[in-house]
């Protein structure tokens, strides 16, 4: 694959940027004590240590709002789609309300959404331990280093809904290694996890991202159909875009050529939007029962040589909720 077609995972690291491996990876380093059995870790240790800017800015007691939460990083037309800052009040509504940032530990931060009251999804690969280097074992900190903030604006002063630890963390068996001699990891087709709140963390009803279950050949998002992105973008070509911001955008369908459990689209991505949704919407009669259908959890982007998602109609690729992974997600 050349240089320019390099595909790496939308999860951001603020020290490097995570790199993809094809699916099937390359052989990582041996057990550990902190292995996990399985790919389900369950319930761990103390609160997590997250970002500093996460932090500060969730200590007050309510978001304020400033002057560039409204003002700044204007919507901007192009051939991967507008990009445009989700504002302070655009985030107590649907769908908004519904997307989280995910913290992992002081580095990664990546997107997620909520589909229940205690359930949020994110990628599989925010949850690893170094898939830059083909390491797809889950971190041994694993789930006491997550922490979900929902509603997150930085330039908004942070956030007026509770941030929420995590009791358990699932990513599916065919994309983490689970022992060392599992050669079985890496699926892209499977680059999907679920972390359970704590039982004092609850999301409301009206946070719920609805699922909607599609395939490649049922015609029901056929190539061309509009769909709309968003998450939690870090890309230095332009403002506000710090990683801690929500970002939205729009595209279309594009034909997919590889693997029809995945879904690729236009429309603007960057790294720290992994996990996030990709919905369509609907007017009366929505398939889902409401609005906004989620039809696909963002993971890849095409890069330029800085290492940057691509911009103008390249590379952005999701996991299709196909039947399948919804029941696998609503089972965990």
């Amino acid at each position: 694959m050349s240089r320019d077609l390099l595909r790496v995972l939308l999860g951001l690291s603020l020290a490097v940027v995570i790199v993809g491996a094809g699916s099937g990876g390359a052989a990582a380093g041996g057990a550990d004590a902190s292995d996990a059995p399985g790919t389900t870790v369950a319930r761990g240790g103390g609160a997590a240590t997250v970002l500093t800017a996460l932090t500060a800015a969730t200590t007050s007691s309510s978001a304020t709002t400033s002057s560039s939460a409204t003002t700044s990083s204007p919507a901007t037309a192009g051939a991967s789609g507008d990009r445009t800052l989700v504002t302070s009040a655009q985030l107590k509504r649907r769908p908004f309300r519904g997307v989280v940032l995910v913290a992992v530990g002081e580095r990664v931060v990546c997107t997620g959404f909520v589909v229940s009251p205690r359930k949020v999804v994110t990628a599989a690969h925010c949850l690893t331990r170094d898939a830059a280097r083909g390491d797809f074992r889950l971190r041994g900190d694993l789930p006491g280093a997550i922490q979900l903030y929902r509603g997150f604006s930085e330039i908004a002063g942070g956030t007026t809904f509770a941030a929420c630890g995590v009791s358990s963390a699932w990513a599916h068996p065919q994309f983490v290694r689970r022992k060392p001699r599992d050669m079985a990891y890496g699926s892209r087709a499977h680059d999907y996890a679920v972390l359970t709140t704590a039982a004092d963390c609850a999301y409301p009803w009206n946070a719920v991202m609805p699922m909607w279950a599609t395939t490649a050949s049922d015609g029901k998002v056929p190539v061309g159909s509009k769909i709309k992105l968003g998450g939690y973008p870090a890309d230095s070509r332009f403002a506000d875009m710090t990683g801690l911001n929500l970002w939205r955008s729009q595209g279309t369908v594009k034909a997919t050529s590889d693997d029809p459990r995945l879904i690729d689209t236009t429309g603007f991505v960057a790294q720290g939007m992994s996990g996030g949704p990709i919905w369509a919407t609907f007017g009366k009669g929505s398939p889902c029962g409401r609005a906004q259908c989620v039809v696909g959890i963002l993971t890849e982007c095409a890069v330029n040589r800085r290492g940057q998602c691509k911009l103008g109609d390249s590379l952005r690729r999701a996991v299709r909720i196909t039947p399948e992974v919804k029941e696998s997600i609503r089972n965990r």
